[in-house]
């Protein structure tokens, strides 16, 4: 006697698509990847950029074609890249300093473009070596100029945060390691740096002075701030104000009126030129 079997129409035509496609050869020359959206399976990612059902599970080590995938990273062979070049995306690993704000910035994409192509939230924890996916025409934009790198890297102690700046953007500035930074500057949170913050570069040394003409300047006190450094300065009546200087200008400031800065000026004594000359252009020595 032949008993009827009854089997789920859904089941039994992916199981015969992937015998099918079983027999026909692997063939990937380069790809990209997406984040898989809500409802997205393997079946129907594989139906939307027009690769074979084999191709995207080989690619990415899963064998169920219809098991929910929301929010993993799928990578997509070479046939499917060509088909669906809208959604190209380019992926960026995640170091430590990292926020979602500075990977936008650095990038030049919106924030909110990152949040939606990688399904986060705006407060998302991003960890160490995580993959992010860019959106399409993310570029990097080296915003540190090459000139003050020259200048930031000579022996100045103190560094005073800006709105974007943050650990791995200072290190680098400075040449020195993160971890420094943290035990410097006793850091517990090191991902929120707030603005306006003088943070210790190197291990403090003996002050020291050095007159240019009528003035005294504290060498050891130089701060990096903004393209500029500044210093704690004295008059020959021993008034203690701030003194500024923009190697990338050649001008200086001060805070020699009543405590606020005037307006940059041109050097127009013998010790002024001679002051931007040897911090702008000589290495330091302590």
């Amino acid at each position: 006697m032949i008993k009827n079997i009854k089997t789920p129409i859904g089941l039994f035509y992916i199981n015969s698509i992937i015998f099918l496609l079983s027999i026909f050869p692997l063939k990937v020359s380069s790809e990209t990847k997406i984040v898989a959206k809500s409802g997205d399976t393997l079946f129907k990612i594989s139906k939307q950029y027009g690769v074979t059902l084999k191709e995207l599970m080989y690619k990415n080590n899963l064998n169920d074609a219809t098991k929910i995938i929301e929010g993993e990273v799928i990578i997509i062979p070479h046939t499917g890249i060509d088909k669906h070049k809208k959604n190209e995306h380019l992926t960026y690993k995640v170091i430590e300093g990292d926020t979602l704000y500075k990977i936008s910035r650095d990038y030049n994409v919106s924030l909110n473009d990152i949040i939606s192509v990688n399904n986060l939230r705006k407060d998302s924890y991003l960890k160490l070596n995580q993959i992010i996916l860019l959106p399409k025409g993310a570029k990097y934009k080296k915003e540190i100029n090459i000139e003050n790198i020259k200048v930031a890297s000579k022996k100045v102690f103190y560094h005073k945060t800006t709105k974007t700046e943050d650990l791995s953007t200072i290190a680098y500035l400075h040449k020195i390691p993160i971890e420094q930074l943290k035990t410097l500057n006793k850091l517990t949170d090191p991902i929120k740096i707030k603005p306006n913050i003088k943070l210790r570069l190197r291990k403090d040394k003996p002050l020291k002075w050095i007159k240019y003409g009528s003035l005294m300047i504290n060498w050891s006190d130089w701060t990096y701030f903004d393209g500029n450094y500044i210093a704690q300065s004295k008059t020959k009546k021993n008034k203690t104000f701030y003194l500024a200087l923009s190697c990338k200008k050649r001008v200086l400031n001060n805070t020699l009126i009543n405590s606020y800065w005037t307006s940059w000026y041109f050097p127009e004594t013998d010790f002024e030129f001679k002051l931007i000359n040897d911090f702008c252009d000589q290495d330091f020595n302590f």
